[in-house]
């Protein structure tokens, strides 16, 4: 039973990440840590990444396997990964000749999503654009967001485009270090929930927080915290519509990617760790 509680963490965390908007951190801030470590992986030539699951005893997760290999011309990676609650899956990603990556191709026994990168002559995000479509549906979602950008080459506005129909305009505000510091989206003249974004006095984002109507104030989504290295060291992630959160606590090695994650629940019980070891 032990093996189900961290792997089901580590599936709730997905989906509530994935089903969430936070458009500005779960496209260009997530996309730029995607390609800032894969760009240590390819300076280091390393090819494969192993992860190992324990439980809050110790033990090693029940028929938990994780493994990503990287091609020699670093434009082709492939992780598999399965679990006695996910099943099995298979992320395959792409990335062009500036280490960027361009597209991702993510299978399971369920459903098959893909994901397209496109970026400015600047490495700036241009267009994200999924497709995803269950098993059993013969109607594939595509959702696309196109990002416009200020003069000074920071995040000004998205239009959000469901099968080819454009369905909100998502609008970003700057403070004077030009931050991103909140984002608005509005359908079809009406605004929808706001998200606010906080940083440290190193610009380092700290806080994800949204307004909720019937609290009546703002609430966490997400708070992060850095090392000394600027790494993040811990998130906390809170599930959405929901007073449980999970904290997630990090370490790296000497070539600044991450040997171990753990993750606690909110009465602060270790729910399992990640290994990652790198070849």
């Amino acid at each position: 039973m032990k093996a189900k509680v961290y792997v089901l963490c580590i599936a709730l965390i997905a989906l509530s990440i994935s089903v969430s908007a936070q458009y500005y951190y779960k496209d260009i801030v997530k996309t730029q840590t995607l390609n800032s470590e894969f760009a240590i992986l390819k300076n280091e030539n390393l090819s494969t990444i192993a992860l190992k699951s324990f439980e809050d005893d110790g033990t090693a997760s029940e028929k938990f396997f994780c493994e990503k290999k990287i091609e020699k011309n670093y434009l082709r990676s492939e992780m598999i990964s399965r679990s006695y609650i996910t099943g099995q899956s298979l992320l395959t990603s792409f990335y062009n000749g500036k280490g960027l990556i361009i597209q991702t191709t993510d299978s399971t026994e369920t459903a098959i999503g893909k994901t397209f990168y496109e970026y400015d002559d600047q490495k700036r995000l241009k267009v994200i654009r999924t497709i995803t479509k269950a098993n059993d549906e013969q109607q594939s979602i595509t959702e696309r967001h196109e990002y416009f950008y200020t003069d000074a080459g920071k995040p000004q506005k998205m239009l959000r485009s469901k099968n080819n129909t454009v369905v909100s305009t998502i609008s970003f505000s700057l403070d004077d270090k030009m931050n991103v510091i909140d984002e608005e989206e509005i359908m079809k003249g009406i605004k929808g929930k706001k998200y606010f974004y906080y940083y440290d006095d190193k610009n380092h984002l700290t806080d994800v927080v949204h307004y909720n109507e019937r609290a009546k104030r703002l609430l966490p989504d997400y708070m992060l915290e850095y090392n000394s290295q600027g790494q993040l060291r811990q998130m906390i992630s809170v599930e959405e519509g929901a007073s449980n959160y999970y904290t997630w606590k990090y370490a790296y090695n000497d070539l600044k990617l991450k040997e171990t994650e753990k993750c606690y629940s909110k009465e602060k019980r270790v729910l399992g760790t990640i290994e990652y070891e790198y070849k």
